[in-house]
């Protein structure tokens, strides 16, 4: 989407019950057997274009829209905020390395990724068996996933590929912070403690959705 972009993040994990032999662990990166793929959402800012932090950017036409938007919803004071879900976890699926379709990448191949594909790429070692593997993040091409693996033993380069994992962006409220005194059980001075909670004005499918939102409502007012 126009204002969403996702970042696949990719750890490699062993099996639970170690062999030493690679029968058990498959042809492609023993010891490792699952690939995890996390997925984080990246926000984008509708107006100025820059990666949102927190849910906020700091030009001034989305501080003005977020005014004028805050004002509709009965917020004079502007005391209120964007923010996700309580369990604002990154989402993650884990797949069998044998579940991917592996492609073995020639020199030339290799090198249409760009001379600095292994600069971000992370260091894969696993110390029982003194394997490494340098592991790219996974990137999107059409409906598939791709990430590109390196054996540091070998010097080989593999190319695993599979289908995009099923994936909602996460709604997003625009709330005040609230705090309520809550009783510890006894009715004595001072047995209490505060807890906080979210008095949310309205939801918002996602951030694309906060996006159109803003851009109407500055447009309008």
């Amino acid at each position: 989407m126009e204002n969403i972009k996702h970042f696949f993040g990719v750890d490699l994990t062993t099996p639970s019950i170690r062999t030493l032999s690679k029968e058990d662990n498959g042809e492609f990166l023993y010891p490792y057997k699952n690939v995890v793929i996390t997925v984080q959402e990246v926000h984008i800012c509708p107006f100025c274009g820059k990666t949102v932090q927190g849910y906020e950017c700091l030009c001034t036409k989305f501080s003005q829209a977020f005014k004028k938007l805050q004002d509709s919803h009965g917020d004079d004071k502007h005391a209120s905020c964007f923010h996700g879900p309580e369990m604002n976890f990154l989402f993650g699926i884990s797949r069998s390395i044998s579940e991917f379709n592996v492609i073995t990448l020639k020199k030339k191949e290799i090198l249409n990724y760009g001379l600095d594909l292994w600069d971000y790429a992370i260091r894969h070692t696993d110390r029982l068996s003194d394997k490494s593997y340098l592991v790219t993040s996974a990137q999107q091409e059409g409906n598939s996933l791709f990430l590109l693996c390196k054996d540091l033993d070998s010097k080989s380069v593999y190319r695993f590929e599979t289908s995009m994992p099923e994936y909602k962006d996460k709604p997003i409220y625009l709330g005040i912070q609230r705090q309520k005194t809550v009783s510890n059980g006894r009715k004595t001075l001072g047995n209490y403690h505060f807890e906080y909670y979210w008095a949310n004005l309205v939801e918002f499918e996602d951030w694309n959705d906060v996006c159109k939102t803003l851009k109407k409502i500055w447009f309008i007012y």
